[in-house]
């Protein structure tokens, strides 16, 4: 969970690498998303830490932020849900389950959906790519470094890593690394040695 100002600044150098970007903080008039991913992060900073009126307050000037983004990108994404090295790809209709439980390096596109069904939410690993149009639903547990094809609805749980899963309901397709997340991996993996 996100408590300390360590934690903040690990998190916010995370998902600016795993984003790719090459600028230290968003541009005027561009990056929204990267810019969204900052103050949902500050809100969850200062949501964990609100029992100090300071970060009370400011728990609720960026939680405003975070509900102008949500509603103009017809999106929910609650906080303390995602660990960090998070990439928004594309941020119209994301629907994540509050009491879903997401690791490290996750990547999330437009219309995706992490979702409860007969009350349970599921359970998703480290380096997991959602692509396009993508669900997960129930109390399922989603393996490290799964890639989720675009449409794929899984109903079950994905056990073995290195894992791609597409269709209607979700089926193994290959058991071949996914280039991207494992860039994405040796990036973060850089930011950890240097804190080591």
């Amino acid at each position: 969970m996100l408590k300390t100002k360590e934690d903040l600044k690990r998190y916010l150098l995370a998902d600016r690498i795993a984003r790719g970007e090459e600028y230290p903080r968003p541009r005027m008039f561009r990056d929204s998303i990267w810019r969204f991913q900052i103050h949902y992060r500050k809100c969850e900073y200062h949501y964990n830490n609100r029992s100090n009126i300071f970060d009370k307050i400011l728990y609720y000037y960026y939680f405003l932020l975070c509900k102008i983004w949500r509603s103009k990108m017809r999106s929910e994404i609650p906080i303390n849900t995602i660990e960090e090295g998070l990439v928004i790809c594309h941020g119209q209709n994301i629907i994540i389950n509050p009491d879903a439980k997401i690791g490290k390096n996750f990547t999330i596109s437009a219309q995706c959906c992490v979702g409860q069904a007969h009350l349970k939410v599921p359970v998703i690993g480290d380096n997991v790519e959602m692509t396009i149009a993508s669900k997960i639903l129930g109390g399922i547990v989603i393996a490290h470094d799964t890639t989720v094809g675009a449409g794929a609805i899984v109903v079950k749980s994905v056990e073995e890593p290195y894992t791609t899963i597409g269709g209607v309901p979700a089926k193994c397709i290959s058991h071949n690394k996914n280039t991207y997340v494992d860039w994405k991996k040796k990036r973060l993996q850089g930011i950890i040695d240097l804190q080591n």
